[in-house]
């Protein structure tokens, strides 16, 4: 998938939302990750680089029977080019659970694409929320 580099900031994050909101993303990762972007889960480097982002991630969506996306808390800072929101999505699997997501991820964007990604999720979500990054995402100060 391409990106269409006229497109503004805020029309690109609102078309990833609209994919992950979709159930795609993967789809979301392949249009939007730079290919040198990094990711963090919990302050703690995940990944370096859209490829090993990719690898580490598929096998856990590919296993998913079906997504409901469900994308809330929606903050986009035009002129940092930073966004923040909820991920709230379910899963299914083929053993006919279904499992709720509760996370929050944090984007900083270079060029139309995401340069750094920090996912949180439990008390450290909930200690980023407290402190203020859904009212303010251009003032987080990331640790590690």
């Amino acid at each position: 998938m391409q990106v269409a580099t006229n497109l503004s900031f805020e029309a690109l994050v609102l078309a990833q939302v609209q994919l992950l909101d979709s159930g795609k993303p993967l789809d979301a990762f392949d249009a939007y990750f730079s290919s040198k972007g990094v990711m963090f889960a919990n302050d703690v480097l995940f990944a370096t680089g859209a490829e090993e982002g990719r690898s580490k991630q598929e096998p856990y969506i590919s296993a998913a029977t079906s997504i409901q996306g469900w994308i809330t808390d929606l903050k986009i800072h035009r002129a940092s080019e930073t966004c923040v929101f909820r991920n709230q999505s379910s899963f299914g699997t083929g053993d006919g659970a279904t499992h709720q997501i509760d996370g929050l991820c944090w984007q900083k964007w270079i060029n139309g694409r995401i340069s750094e990604e920090r996912y949180y999720d439990g008390s450290l979500m909930a200690k980023v929320i407290a402190d203020g990054i859904l009212s303010a995402p251009d003032q987080f100060t990331p640790n590690g």
